[in-house]
């Protein structure tokens, strides 16, 4: 009868470290999604950036891929790809400020979209079995509909 009830303790025991274990992932979580809130934020603050910072941005990446092309420690196919890589970022051109803030703005609409998808796997809105049952019923009448036009 002990060996029986310090099996059911241990089991017990063993059970809420597991959930308390797991309940600290979930606050992991909305700390990372708060987290991206923030960098999103910064973004829409700041603003495309110019293209002055764009060009020094070149500059500094072409002066790194120097300093690793001559330090000497790469050689055979590491130092081509090294200087490929120079090359290509030699002969490319700067982009347009309007290109710059396209891009930024599709950036922060990427983010966005990100931070929302999180919030709804956080949630379990995609593990709710409605919405799976839903989500595959719209897929079978899809299939199902496909050759009838």
């Amino acid at each position: 009868m002990k060996k029986l009830t310090l099996l059911l303790f241990l089991i017990i025991f063993a059970s809420a470290l597991y959930a308390d274990h797991h309940k600290g992932d979930r606050g992991e979580k909305r700390v990372k999604i708060w987290e991206a809130k923030l960098k999103v934020d910064l973004l829409e603050l700041k603003g495309p950036p110019s293209l002055d910072e764009v060009q020094r941005r070149r500059l500094d990446k072409l002066s790194d891929l120097d300093l690793l092309i001559n330090s000497g420690k790469y050689d055979g196919g590491e130092l081509e790809r090294l200087k490929n890589m120079r090359s290509e970022l030699m002969d490319s051109e700067l982009p347009s400020q309007e290109l710059i803030n396209t891009r930024h703005e599709r950036r922060i609409e990427l983010a966005r979209s990100k931070i929302q998808n999180w919030i709804r796997m956080d949630n379990n809105y995609n593990h709710d079995a409605r919405h799976r049952d839903k989500r595959d019923r719209n897929q079978w009448e899809r299939r199902r509909n496909r050759h009838k036009r």
